[in-house]
Parts: structure tokens; C-alpha cells; sequence
């Protein structure tokens, strides 16, 4: 015979959820990729093409064109985390990046 302890353990809930996580880093050049957001460079933006301080890179002239300007770029990436509760335990699962 199963005690209360035991009993609670067993019928214990787990749901799952989906959540966007945001992560901002430096990134050297190299490693820009297309679909980043860039926040801030790492010489002033008046020095550079740019008209707008903060931009998605959303084409292969732009991240060119970011390459030639800078050496880092801060970016900003957004991850799809599954985040699952069981019982008083938090699980976090990065699913993909974008």
C-alpha cells in the first residue's frame, strides 16, 4: 500500500510550455549570420554606411557590408525553449535558434 508521499509523486502533472528566449552577445564578424539583429557595432555608427543604429542583417549584401564595416557586432538571437514543470522541478530545453 502506497502512502500519501507516494501517492502525490505518482500523480504529479507535467506540462510543457514554449517560450522565446532572447540572448545579446558580441560576435565577431565571422560568425554573423543572416536573421541576427544587431544592436551595436564596435566602432561608432556615424563611421560606418549604416542609417539606423539596431537592424535585422536580412540580406547576403548586408552582411557583407557589416563584415567590411566592423570587426564585433552585438546581436541580439531569439531561441525557442520548451520549458516543462514536474511537480516543483523546471526543466529548460533550447529547441532551436533563429
Amino acid at each position: 500500500m502506497r502512502n500519501s508521499n507516494q501517492n502525490s509523486a505518482a500523480t504529479s502533472t507535467h506540462r510543457v510550455f514554449t517560450r522565446i528566449v532572447k540572448e545579446s552577445r558580441w560576435v565577431h564578424r565571422s560568425q554573423l549570420e543572416i536573421g541576427m539583429y544587431v544592436n551595436e557595432l564596435d566602432r561608432p555608427w556615424t563611421d560606418t554606411s549604416f542609417m539606423f543604429q539596431g537592424f535585422d542583417i536580412d540580406s547576403p549584401e548586408t552582411l557583407d557590408k557589416l563584415r567590411e564595416s566592423c570587426e564585433y557586432a552585438f546581436v541580439q538571437t531569439e531561441k525557442l525553449a520548451r520549458v516543462s514543470w514536474v511537480g516543483a522541478k523546471r526543466r529548460v530545453s533550447m529547441v532551436r535558434d533563429h
